[in-house]
């Protein structure tokens, strides 16, 4: 089976020398984890290190955001972008339709031919199919307005979406990070509670206040063709990026 190196130190060795290529993992995880940074983190270092090209779709920050986060650990993705081994991709679903985000995903994908990618996130994505494209996503399935059936939710918009996007990546032969975000209670390991199910691997970070502190674990729930590391670790996010212990 061959592996795909994530660079993230202290990683690789829990997933029996990486992430089996082309897989589809879902990256889960309470608000303030670290999510974003581990994504980002996967595709500079697959860039520097394994020479891999990689792109980064956002729904939730503004390339700014982005730029200036990665600064912090000493990432330069602007010249990565000059050197065509990474492509930030930026989309506000309030002022794009749905269909024209899968468009420009799909151009990106066809044209840019990464190795990796990371989708930031599929919680944003879902919510707003669930409420603002609710209309919108129903035309985009081919009905018309006047034979909608109200029976089709919200709920059953989102995850309908949800489950097309998630297809839609796994199509493509990616090795790609799907990040979600984690209810501090739940029996799920997602928020739309679907997507761990269609996922080939999930990667679970948690954190507990101690103190003044945060005590932060990772666990590898699940991952297809592979000998995983049992329980979970500590992780810290550091100066250089998310270190496992």
């Amino acid at each position: 089976m061959e592996r795909i190196k994530t660079g993230i130190k202290g990683l690789d060795s829990l997933l029996d020398g990486g992430i089996p290529k082309n897989n589809l993992v879902l990256l889960s995880g309470q608000t303030g984890a670290g999510k974003t940074i581990f994504g980002l983190q996967y595709l500079v270092k697959g860039a520097v290190k394994y020479k891999e090209k990689g792109v980064f779709i956002s729904f939730e920050q503004s390339r700014e955001d982005v730029i200036l986060q990665t600064k912090e650990f000493g990432w330069d993705v602007e010249e990565l972008e000059k050197k065509k081994m990474l492509k930030i991709l930026i989309f506000k679903p309030t002022k794009i339709r749905l269909s024209s985000i899968m468009a420009q995903f799909e151009k990106t994908i066809d044209e840019f031919k990464p190795n990796r990618l990371v989708f930031d996130s599929i919680s944003t994505y879902g919510v707003y199919a669930e409420t603002i494209s609710f209309f919108e996503t129903i035309m985009d399935l081919g009905l018309k307005k006047e034979n909608i059936n109200f029976s089709m939710t919200p709920e059953s918009v989102k995850r309908k979406m949800i489950m097309e996007i998630m297809s839609k990546i796994k199509s493509y032969g990616l090795t790609a990070l799907v990040i979600s975000e984690l209810p501090e209670v739940t029996n799920y390991l997602s928020r739309d509670t679907i997507s761990e199910f269609m996922a080939d691997g999930v990667i679970l970070l948690k954190h507990v206040p101690i103190g003044e502190s945060l005590n932060r674990s990772i666990e590898v729930r699940k991952m297809r063709y592979t000998d995983m590391g049992e329980g979970s670790r500590s992780y810290n996010i550091t100066n250089k990026g998310i270190v496992i212990e």
